[in-house]
């Protein structure tokens, strides 16, 4: 399956600090140079597609990100799909934390529908399922957890394969 590419929406993430940023930055840089040669930075999306003006979104995230606590999101294993920008992902862990933070921000985008997969991807692409199998042998998540303290924003270019995060916002309830 692929997914529908868009070159201009935007999406909110949480991104993994320090260490683990720069581990799954290395493991995405790797991959990537096999394949299509896609990098992108290391997040876990909140919700996506949305296209509104960067201005407006701004606004809504910050007012977000003052009702979500930190809280710790739950690494699973690594595993794939048969979909272009889910290819090759370690899973996350649905808990009650998350999906109130899903909640929240579905209440302020009632429009979105999608359902919820969350996951920290590693590589987008259409890669064949023997390579998936073969590094899913070989590629283990070292961390059980990231606790995350911010909400980004983020500009998506689906097309060129372009994202640029806009704007940060600390969690704070």
């Amino acid at each position: 399956m692929i997914s529908k590419r868009i070159s201009n929406a935007y999406s909110i993430w949480f991104i993994p600090n320090d260490k683990q940023f720069i581990f799954f930055k290395k493991i995405i840089i790797e991959i990537s140079q096999f394949f299509e040669d896609i990098t992108f930075i290391p997040h876990i999306t909140l919700i996506s597609n949305l296209d509104y003006s960067p201005i407006f979104l701004s606004q809504k995230v910050k007012n977000i990100a003052k009702m979500i606590p930190p809280f710790k999101i739950y690494y699973k294993e690594v595993d794939y799909l048969n979909d272009f920008f889910q290819s090759f992902f370690i899973s996350i862990k649905k808990n009650s934390d998350l999906n109130h933070a899903r909640e929240i921000a579905l209440l302020n985008f009632p429009e979105i529908k999608a359902k919820y997969h969350p996951h920290l991807s590693l590589a987008y692409g259409n890669i064949d399922l023997k390579v998936k199998k073969s590094l899913k042998k070989k590629i283990q998540c070292p961390f059980k957890h990231v606790n995350v303290k911010e909400l980004y924003l983020a500009h998506n270019d689906e097309i060129n394969f372009k994202w640029e995060i806009i704007d940060k916002f600390n969690l704070t309830q």
